[in-house]
């Protein structure tokens, strides 16, 4: 055995992650009759395309392998992984899920990356609409989606400050190749910091090698129109270049309630191969979304009113509730320019520099007081508004939030014999300005100008404002990790550090506020190991021990929001630490003709932050509930079978045992909480699913369970357990001229149209009045909740060029 050196320190950043080798096989019109063993191949040797393929490290320090191979789709279709395209092959040592074309080209085409991976072990996706275009909330193992890393061609896809990831806002469904979960365990090399409760990659369908594309036109519920274009030019000449544009447009009538959805988006990527292994591409991305949003109810709402608990489609002078004033608006735009170099035969280095323009408006609704409204802690005699009735004024609040952020992401690799060494650095910068104004509403509903003109001014012609904030941050990353293989390959070692290092620093123009300026920089070392052995070619173990790190959440930690009827701040300024976890695994796969995945887990989380939400001024602004310590642990196993006779089982599941560790403080008294069960943590959660593709007929059913969800601290009031269903019908003509297999295909979503909470808006100590640890009695606060939509049908016509 050759003799090698490395840096070991602390667990798995990166593993290699190799697709499964029938992923590569072509769809064939006939399929043979033999049947399909574990260790024999779907598809006879003699019809499978022989693959090529190219090995490369990402800037993330996974090895890729790019395998090419003949489809006979042109939705990217192969029906060759397990599930039905749930259960893609993994080996890296943490538990993992990867979905491919296979199944998200079966999704209905309005759908989001969140929505598509609510089947897999652990997830649980909450969406206000059945169509997956409004945010969708989710959380992993009990973790909030503030808490979960989410990835998009090297560059982080969550919200810069709150963490929200706008998934279905950076990339259409049509263009995702495919999803991958790590339930748990963060890549030393992902550049977020905020993955406490894992990482989501999404990976672009980038441009394809001959020239074409494909057009999708669907229709469906509530008046759904959507059209789809993409063109590939294939590779241009001998140049090695190639790219791809695609543009889609979106609307609909919404889904609870009055108002309208309307999105346009546009994705691209140019990219250009040399060599044996380099490359350079920029993909560019833009987003234009409006809607009207879905108003969150209490639980004794929702028991009265249930689905009809809606914004008025009416207004009236004083309506704070009517629906043109409860709008959301997102323009984003993302440049990212991945850089892949071989150095040597043995050196690569990744270079991913992006920059990302992010625009969004909340809109809410508030009455004002022409005489004695509040600027911050200062008293107004005279706002000198129009349109008033008895002396207010209805007015749409306005909160824009724009933010620029610069990045850059770089890994140098160094592979020497059974040794795989990586170092890396990563850089961001953030500027946010977020301030909160307001416009008159005549008495018609006209609503004097949403984008900061004819706005509510103060005697002094200043602008009146409860919320003037201007925003930084700066984030630097070094990170180090070593992988060695050992005993012909089949035991892998690795081990990396990281070391975040994150300043912040904030002002608030708004007079009252407790400090003018205010500043916070968090610094922390980040150690991962793991081990994993193959059994034999088709087994393997493995277990890890990670830790991770979140900084607090929310510009409002750093700053204070004022109402326009108090002196006093209606969101006090929080000194937050960062939140912490300790986490290991254990698990075991088999792959093969039935396909098998298990794994355990253990967090233990210091200084735990709940995302939650509050209105002020009618507008909803993050509010992180700080919670102590919190234990989870739990099993999740899932299970798939490699398309046989074209069939495609799946099942998966988790059990969730989380629970508070703490007291959580309230005024001077202390809530007792400790041993309570955790919030937003279902103890149980299933998913089974079935697809079929012959090449011709293809069709998926896939049904969701997840037991009841906690909403509050206290544990005093939760959300029942609901199920969920989906269905897909199509038909895959062959090719008709220059149309290259079209397809109808037709989504039922939400069978049975059962009308459900299916997540949380806002979250409580205590719902019910609550004796404390030292006698006093706790008043409690209902928490928000979002209700589901019903039954959806779109009906999709798709052909490729």
């Amino acid at each position: 055995m050759r003799k090698t050196n490395g840096f070991l320190a602390v667990l798995l950043a990166s593993s290699v992650s190799l697709p499964d080798p029938a992923d590569a096989r072509p769809i064939h019109k006939k399929v043979p009759a033999h049947q399909p063993t574990a260790a024999s191949p779907a598809v006879p040797p003699k019809a499978a395309a022989k693959p090529q393929s190219q090995h490369s490290f990402s800037a993330t320090g996974t090895e890729t392998v790019e395998v090419h191979a003949s489809m006979r789709t042109a939705n990217g279709v192969t029906n060759t992984t397990p599930g039905g395209g749930l259960m893609a092959r993994q080996t890296a040592a943490r538990s993992q899920s990867t979905i491919t074309r296979d199944f998200i080209a079966k999704q209905s085409p309005t759908s989001n990356a969140i929505a598509m991976i609510s089947s897999l072990p652990g997830v649980i996706s909450a969406s206000t609409d059945p169509l997956g275009q409004s945010n969708t909330a989710m959380s992993i193992r009990g973790l909030q989606q503030a808490e979960i890393g989410f990835l998009y061609e090297g560059i982080p896809l969550n919200d810069s400050i709150n963490y929200t990831p706008y998934t279905q806002a950076m990339v259409d469904t049509d263009n995702i190749q495919s999803v991958t979960v790590a339930q748990g365990a963060p890549d030393i090399g992902a550049p977020v910091y905020n993955d406490v409760g894992g990482l989501v990659t999404v990976a672009l369908r980038g441009p394809q090698d001959k020239r074409g594309g494909s057009v999708d036109f669907s229709f469906g519920s509530k008046s759904l129109q959507r059209e789809y274009i993409r063109l590939d030019t294939g590779e241009i000449g001998h140049s090695g270049v190639k790219a791809f544009a695609s543009f889609s447009s979106t609307t609909n009538n919404q889904w609870r309630g009055s108002g309208e959805f309307r999105k346009y988006h546009v994705d691209s990527k140019i990219i250009k191969k040399w060599g044996t292994g380099s490359s350079a591409g920029l993909t560019f991305s833009y987003d234009n979304w409006q809607q009207a949003t879905y108003r969150p109810l209490t639980m004794a709402q929702w028991k009265q009113y249930g689905n009809s608990f809606n914004y008025t489609k009416e207004y009236w002078p004083g309506n704070t509730n009517w629906v043109g004033l409860r709008q959301y608006q997102r323009r984003s735009t993302a440049l990212i320019a991945p850089v892949k170099l071989k150095l040597s035969e043995h050196v690569n280095l990744d270079l991913t520099p992006a920059y990302m323009n992010y625009s969004e408006f909340y809109y809410g609704g508030v009455t004002i007081k022409n005489n004695g409204s509040y600027f911050g802690n200062q008293r107004i005699a005279d706002l000198n508004m129009p349109y008033q009735t008895n002396g207010v004024t209805t007015a749409s609040s306005i909160n824009p939030v724009p933010q620029k952020t610069g990045f850059l992401n770089t890994a140098l690799t160094w592979k020497a014999g059974h040794n795989t060494f990586r170092a890396g650095y990563i850089y961001n910068y953030i500027a946010l300005e977020e301030p909160i104004y307001y416009a008159p509403v005549n008495y018609s509903g006209g609503i004097a100008n949403n984008y900061n003109k004819y706005m509510v001014t103060m005697p002094n012609g200043q602008q009146y404002r409860t919320l003037d904030m201007n925003f930084k941050h700066q984030m630097n990353e070094i990170f180090v990790d070593d992988t060695l293989k050992l005993l012909d390959d089949k035991l892998t070692l690795n081990a990396g550090l990281r070391y975040l290092m994150i300043t912040r620093w904030n002002t608030n123009l708004i007079p009252g506020v407790t400090k003018y300026k205010v500043g916070a920089s968090y610094a922390q070392p980040l150690p991962q190991v793991s081990i994993s052995y193959q059994l034999t070619p088709h087994d393997q173990i493995y277990v890890d021990g990670t830790t991770a790190y979140r900084a607090p959440a929310s510009v409002q930690v750093y700053g204070e929001v004022f109402s326009t009827n108090s002196p006093n701040p209606a969101s006090k300024q929080a000194s937050l630490k960062g939140e912490y976890s300790i986490g290991e695994e254990i698990g075991y796969r088999h792959y093969g003709l039935v396909n098998l995945a298990v794994s355990l887990f253990n967090y233990n989380i210091t200084n735990n932050q709940i995302t939650s939400s509050q209105y002020i001024n009618g507008i909803p602004l993050p509010s992180p509930i700080e919670a102590g310590g919190k234990t989870s642990r739990g099993a999740q196993a899932e299970i798939g079978l490699r398309p046989w006779h074209h069939w495609s089982p799946y099942v998966s599941a988790q059990y969730l045992h989380a629970t508070t560790d703490n007291n959580i403080a309230s005024g001077l008294d202390y809530l007792p909480t400790k041993g309570k069960r955790a919030v937003q943590s279902p103890e149980f959660s299933a998913a089974a699913g079935i697809s079929y593709d012959d090449s011709h007929i293809f069709g998926n059913f896939v049904f969701n369970y997840v037991s009841s969800q906690y909403s509050t601290l206290m544990n005093d009031e939760k959300i029942p357990g609901y199920e969920t269903a989906n269905i897909t019908i199509g038909y895959r003509m062959n090719s008709i001229g220059f149309a290259q297999h079209p397809q109808f295909q037709l989504n039922v979503v939400n069978i049975g149209a059962k009308n459900y909470l299916s997540g949380f808006q806002s979250i409580s100590n205590n719902a019910k009045a609550t004796r404390g640890v030292y006698g006093t009695t706790i008043a409690g606060s209902s928490p928000l909740y979002l209700s589901a939509g019903g039954l959806a049908v779109v009906a999709s016509l798709s052909t490729g060029f």
